[in-house]
């Protein structure tokens, strides 16, 4: 019976290690997914801006353009 108990006891501890170390790897996990999801927010926020630049270029580009006519070829 002493037996039962002392393995059921180390058994518990056991588990209770095993619980300690994955708390530990899903709070480390959490911080690496909050600072990727942070990261991907600077990126889509710089996309958006590029893009933004590459249409107002391009309409700079088209409204330019449309003055000058180009000479007929030969």
């Amino acid at each position: 019976m002493d037996t039962d108990i002392l393995t059921m006891q180390q058994e518990i501890e056991v588990l209770q290690v095993k619980l300690a170390y994955q708390e530990d790897t899903i709070e480390q996990l959490n911080k690496i997914v909050t600072s990727q999801q942070r990261q991907l927010r600077e990126l889509e926020k710089l996309s958006d801006n590029i893009v933004d630049k590459l249409k107002s270029l391009q309409s700079q580009e088209s409204s330019i353009n449309d003055g000058v006519e180009l000479p007929p070829h030969y």
